[in-house]
C-alpha cells in the first residue's frame, strides 16, 4: 500500500527495534501509516547509523536481530502500521573479518568467490599494485610502522593473521609455514617478504589518497562500492531485503544514494521485478528543473526537492541586495555562489577524489590513445580536460548507458558542462572537449568509452556531495537556511509560481513521491531553517545585530580568530538554534570549519584554530552582555515567534501537498538541530507522547495559544494526519490548481486547492505580523468545512484572509464531507 504518512526513526543500539516496538500505540494515536527505519541489516561493529553494512545476509544483532525484526513487526501490525526500511546497495563497509565478503577477498584475492562482488580497478593499477588491494589504513610510512612492531603476526582462533593495532588482516593460503611463524614475527625483513605475498598492500593513509585502486562511498576508504549491478551480487545482497519484502514483513524502502550505481535504472527494474508491490522511492538530490528519469520505476525522491522549494517560497527575495551587501561588507568574501561552488568542487576533484580522477585520465589517455587524431594529447591535458568537465556539472550526474543511450536532459547536461568548461579553460583543445562529450554521450562506443562514461557519473555525484555540500555550503554563508541538501544558495529563495508549478508537476507526475522537511542528513532541521528564513525580512535589524555583536565581541578574538565569514555564521546558528548551549555550538562551528577546509580540516586538523574557535564561543556564551542583547534582539524582532509560525506553515504543506508526509523522529515538537551528530540524537519519546495526550480535545482557538511549548505543532501533524486516515481521497486528488488572493498583503497568501480540498497558509510572517488587512481568497463554489476548527464557509465567493485564519494561523478546508 502507498504510504499516507511515514515516521522516520534512526536506529541505533540505544534505539533497537524492540525499543521502536515499544512506540507503536504512540505512533497510531500521532496517525502515521508507516514507520520508516534506517538500516537494519547487520552494520560494522561499534555503527552508530547502519550504512557502513558488513553483512546483507542477517538483520543486526545490535539491533535485535530476526527475533527482535519480528517482535516490532508484529507490534506495529496490530496498531496497523506497515514498515519502510532503508537499504544501501552502493558499499559496504571494509571491517576485516565482521565482513565476511571482505575477508575472503583478503585472504583469497581474484580467486576469491567475491572477487567480482567489490568494485576494484585491478586492470589500471599501478605497477606496485598489480593484483592487490590498497589498504590505506597505517598512520605512518609502511617501513616505519614496520620497524618499530606496529605490525604483528598473532592468533585469531586457529587462523594466524596480521595485526596492526587492532585491526586483523588475513594471510592468503600457502603464504606462512605456521613452524616459522615465530622467526617472521620477530624479523622485520621477513614479515616484509610475508606481506609482500598477500593480495593487499598495507599502505601509509596519506598514500591511498593518491593511489587508491577501489570505487568508495564518496571520500570515506572504509566503505567500498559494490558491484551490484551484477546479477548474483544483487540476489546475495538483496535476499534478506527482497525477502522481506515478499513476506510482507516490509513494504517498500529507501535506496540510499542510487547515484553512486553504475546503472540506476537497471538496478531499480531489477529491485522492482524483485518486488513489484513495494513503495520504493531513491535518495535522488534534484536540482532545480531537473527530473527524475522515466526510466526510474519507483514512486518518487526521499523529499529534498520539496525542502528546497518550500524553503524558497519563504524567503523575501526582494532583500537579496541588501542581505549580499550585508554579507560581503562584514566577511569581506565577495566571490558569488556560483564561483566559490566552482572552486570548491576543484579542490575537492585534485584533492580527496584524486585517486578517482587518476582512473578516468588513465581510462581517457587509452581512448585517446587507440585515436590518431588525440594520440598525442598528454595525460596533463586529459586529467585537466576531465576535470574541468566534472567541475562543470550542475547536476548530480546523468543515467547514460549502452542499451538506452542519453536522454534529452542528459544532453543538454553534458552540454553545458562542456561548454562551462570551454569558456572558462579556453586552453583546453574544443576537439579533446568534444571526444570527451562523445564519450559521455556514448555517441562514440567501444569498451574503454562504455567504461569511461560508466565511471564518470559515478565520480560526479562524489564531487557535488563533498565538493558543494561538504565545502562550499560551509564557505558561503549569505543566508544559510538556503545551504541545505538539494538546495542552491546562490538563488535567493523561490517565487510563489514556482512553488505551484513544482505541485502541480508532481501531482500529474509521481504523486507518491516522499515529502519531507528533515532527514537524518539536513544540515539543519525544518525548524531552524524556518526562523532563519525570517531573518530575510529584517536584514536592517540583522545588520543592525550583527555588526553590534561583531564589536562587542571582538574582544573576545585576540588573535583574528574565528574568521568573521564562521563568525558570521555563528550568529546566524546561534540565532536559528537558540537556545543552544556551548558544547553543541562549538561542535556545530568545529565541524563546519573541517568541512570548509580553509583553516583547518578533517585530514589536517589546525590546533590553534580550533582552540580559537572554542574559546570563542565559551566567551560569547558567557558573556552576560552579548546574551541580553541577544535576547533583546530576539524579543523585538519575534523572529523566534514569526519562525514558529512559518514552521506551522510548512508543517501544513508537508501534509496536504501532493505526496507522502514523512515525518523525522522528534519533529514533531519544535526541533532546533544542526547537521549530524546533531541531528541523530535519540529523541525524547516520552515527552512527546505526553505531549500528544495533552493535546486531546483541544480546540484550535486554545492550541494557538501555546506556541511556545510546541504544542501546536503536534496538534497539527495529529489532526491533519488523522484526517489523512479517516479521509484518503481528500489528499490524494491528482487536480492542483493555485487559490488566488487579492489585497494589500495577498504575497503573504499560499495556497491551493486539490479537488476538495483546500490549503492557505501565510509566508513571510514578520512582513504580516497577523494583520492581513483587506486580504482576501476566492473560495471556490461548495460549501466548506475548515478541518482545524469546525468552521463552515460557503463558496463561491471572496472570503477574508483574517476570517479563514482568525483562531489558527493555517487553515486547511474540505468540501462534500457532510
Amino acid at each position: 500500500m502507498t504510504p499516507r504518512a511515514t515516521y522516520r526513526v534512526q536506529l541505533t543500539p540505544e534505539l533497537t527495534l524492540d525499543d521502536v516496538a515499544q512506540l507503536a500505540d504512540y505512533l497510531a494515536a500521532l496517525g502515521v501509516s508507516h514507520l520508516y527505519c534506517s538500516p537494519i541489516l547487520q552494520a560494522a561493529p561499534g555503527s552508530t547509523h547502519g550504512y557502513d553494512v558488513v553483512d546483507p545476509t542477517r538483520i543486526s544483532s545490535e539491533l535485535g536481530g530476526d527475533a527482535g525484526l519480528g517482535r516490532m513487526a508484529e507490534a506495529m501490525r496490530k496498531r496497523s502500521i506497515e514498515l519502510l526500511v532503508d537499504i544501501v546497495p552502493n558499499h559496504m563497509a571494509a571491517a576485516g573479518r565482521a565482513n565476511p565478503w571482505w575477508w575472503d577477498l583478503l585472504t583469497h584475492g581474484q580467486s576469491s568467490r567475491y572477487a567480482d562482488y567489490f568494485d576494484i580497478d585491478w586492470r589500471l593499477a599501478p605497477t606496485t599494485l598489480k593484483n592487490k588491494i590498497l589498504l590505506g589504513v597505517l598512520g605512518d610510512r609502511f617501513g616505519h610502522e614496520l620497524e618499530n612492531g606496529s605490525l604483528t603476526l598473532g592468533r585469531d582462533g586457529d587462523e594466524v593473521v596480521v595485526r596492526y593495532h587492532d585491526v586483523a588482516f588475513p594471510l592468503a593460503p600457502g603464504t606462512l609455514d605456521t613452524e616459522d611463524m615465530d622467526h617472521v614475527a620477530h624479523d622485520a625483513d621477513a614479515l616484509d617478504e610475508l606481506l609482500q605475498r598477500q593480495h593487499y598492500r598495507l599502505a601509509y593513509w596519506r598514500t591511498a589518497q593518491e593511489e587508491l585502486n577501489y570505487r568508495r562511498f564518496f571520500t570515506i576508504d572504509s566503505l567500498i562500492g559494490l558491484r551490484v549491478e551484477q546479477p548474483q551480487v544483487f540476489a546475495d545482497s538483496h535476499s534478506v531485503i527482497v525477502g522481506l519484502l515478499n513476506g510482507r514483513e516490509v513494504s517498500g524502502v529507501r535506496v540510499d544514494h542510487v547515484d553512486g550505481l553504475r546503472d540506476p535504472a537497471t538496478y531499480l527494474r531489477r529491485l522492482r521485478a524483485a518486488a513489484p508491490d513495494a513503495y520504493i522511492v531513491v535518495e535522488k538530490i534534484l536540482q532545480a528543473g531537473e527530473e527524475l528519469p522515466e526510466s526510474f520505476p519507483v514512486q518518487g525522491t526521499t523529499g529534498y526537492d520539496f525542502i528546497s522549494i518550500v524553503d524558497g517560497v519563504f524567503v523575501n527575495t526582494e532583500n537579496e541586495p541588501a542581505m549580499t551587501a550585508l554579507y560581503h561588507a562584514f566577511t569581506g568574501e565577495t566571490q558569488p555562489y556560483i564561483e566559490v561552488a566552482r572552486t570548491s568542487k576543484h579542490e575537492i576533484i585534485a584533492g580527496d577524489l584524486d585517486p578517482d580522477l587518476r582512473r578516468l585520465a588513465a581510462l581517457m589517455s587509452e581512448i585517446c590513445e587507440s585515436d590518431r587524431r588525440h594520440r598525442d594529447r598528454t595525460h596533463r591535458e586529459v586529467r585537466e580536460a576531465v576535470a574541468e568537465v566534472a567541475a562543470g556539472f550542475r547536476v548530480y550526474r546523468t543515467y547514460v548507458t549502452t542499451g538506452a543511450g542519453a536522454s534529452e536532459q542528459d544532453r543538454a547536461q553534458v552540454a553545458h558542462a562542456i561548454e562551462e568548461a570551454s569558456r572558462r579553460r579556453p586552453d583546453i583543445d574544443h576537439e579533446l572537449l568534444a571526444l570527451i562529450a562523445d564519450v559521455l554521450l556514448l555517441d562514440r562506443r567501444g569498451e574503454l568509452e562504455e567504461e569511461f562514461a560508466a565511471r564518470f557519473q559515478q565520480f560526479t555525484p562524489a564531487v557535488m556531495a563533498k565538493g558543494v555540500e561538504d565545502t562550499a555550503f560551509y564557505r558561503y554563508h549569505r543566508l544559510v537556511s538556503l545551504n541545505e541538501v538539494g538546495g542552491d544558495p546562490g538563488a535567493f529563495g523561490r517565487g510563489v509560481d514556482a512553488f505551484h508549478e513544482w505541485c502541480a508537476h508532481v501531482a500529474t507526475t509521481r504523486p507518491a513521491t516522499m515529502l519531507t522537511l528533515s532527514t537524518h542528513d539536513t544540515k539543519r532541521s525544518g525548524d531552524v531553517r524556518a526562523r532563519l528564513n525570517v531573518i530575510s525580512e529584517i536584514p536592517g535589524e540583522w545588520e543592525a545585530a550583527v555588526r553590534r555583536w561583531a564589536e562587542h565581541n571582538d574582544r573576545h578574538r585576540p588573535h583574528g580568530y574565528p574568521d568573521r565569514n564562521l563568525e558570521y555564521l555563528a550568529y546566524q546558528t546561534i540565532v536559528g538554534a537558540w537556545p543552544i548551549d556551548e558544547e553543541r555550538l562549538t561542535q556545530f562551528l568545529n565541524k563546519a570549519a573541517r568541512e570548509a577546509k580553509l583553516h583547518t580540516s578533517w585530514t589536517n586538523p589546525v590546533a590553534a584554530y580550533e582552540d580559537a574557535l572554542a574559546e570563542f564561543v565559551h566567551s560569547v556564551t558567557s558573556d552576560a552582555e552579548f546574551m541580553s542583547d541577544l535576547e533583546s534582539f530576539l524579543g523585538r524582532t519575534q523572529l523566534v515567534s514569526f519562525g514558529r509560525i512559518a514552521s506551522l506553515a510548512q508543517t501544513t504543506l508537508l501534509l496536504t501537498c501532493p505526496g507522502v508526509s514523512d515525518i523525522y523522529q522528534g519533529t514533531e515538537l519544535w526541533n532546533l538541530t544542526l547537521v549530524d551528530p546533531d541531528n541523530r540524537r535519540p529523541a525524547d519519546f516520552a515527552s512527546r507522547r505526553m505531549a500528544l495526550d495533552g493535546v486531546a480535545g483541544i480546540g484550535a482557538e486554545e492550541i494557538a495559544q501555546r506556541l511556545d511549548d510546541g504544542s501546536a505543532k503536534v496538534w497539527l501533524l495529529s489532526r491533519l494526519l488523522r484526517e489523512r486516515a479517516g479521509r484518503p481521497e481528500l489528499f490524494a486528488s491528482l487536480d492542483y490548481a493555485p487559490l488566488n488572493a487579492t489585497g494589500a498583503k495577498a504575497n503573504h497568501a499560499l495556497g491551493f486547492v486539490r479537488g476538495s480540498l483546500l490549503t492557505l497558509v501565510p509566508r513571510l510572517p514578520a512582513g504580516l505580523a497577523g494583520d492581513w488587512g483587506d486580504t482576501e481568497v476566492a473560495l471556490p463554489d461548495g460549501r466548506w468545512t475548515n478541518l482545524l476548527t469546525g468552521e463552515v464557509e460557503d463558496g463561491g465567493r471572496p472570503v477574508a484572509a483574517n476570517r479563514l485564519l482568525e483562531k489558527f494561523p493555517v487553515a486547511v478546508l474540505a468540501t462534500g464531507i457532510g
